[in-house]
């Protein structure tokens, strides 16, 4: 966790091996900081048409931790970063909140960037981060919107 309570990627989280589910879109992660995380591609193939290749079982399990193990590679320039596999394993585990559901929850309940920073008690600059997706977005986020939500039914 950061300063700000946030769940943070530390700059020298690097992927220590890497290994695919047998007929599955899941690779099994393990850190260099000993952690291991499952986590499931499907989505995330099906939202970006230049992974689509991947969809293959066969090419798919030719999975292996890249260069330096900042990434994970398929070869042929197919790559995913440590840092998009780690906000995956995150929001697969509940960890943070998923980007596409807090802008889900502002536009359900109509509000603006400052008005969701005035409901969360926030800065409208946390909003903006929490918004873009340029922050990971920590699980109490993710209850206090539902708690808001209860509150204004």
């Amino acid at each position: 966790m950061s300063k700000t309570g946030e769940p943070d990627m530390p700059s020298k989280l690097r992927i220590a091996a890497v290994r695919p589910v047998t007929g599955k879109q899941l690779l099994t992660v393990d850190w260099n900081n000993g952690k291991r995380h499952t986590i499931d591609l499907s989505a995330f193939l099906d939202q970006f048409p230049a992974m689509a290749a991947l969809k293959n079982p066969e090419r798919f399990d030719q999975v292996a931790v890249g260069e330096w193990g900042f990434d994970v590679t398929w070869g042929d320039g197919l790559e995913l970063a440590a840092s998009t596999l780690h906000r995956l394993a995150l929001e697969q585990s509940g960890e943070v909140m998923p980007t596409r559901d807090f802008k889900h929850w502002m536009a359900k309940n109509n509000l603006s960037l400052s008005a969701a920073a005035v409901e969360l008690g926030f800065t409208r600059r946390t909003i903006t981060a929490y918004s873009s997706g340029a922050a990971l977005i920590p699980k109490h986020v993710a209850l206090a919107c539902r708690g808001w939500e209860y509150e204004h039914r």
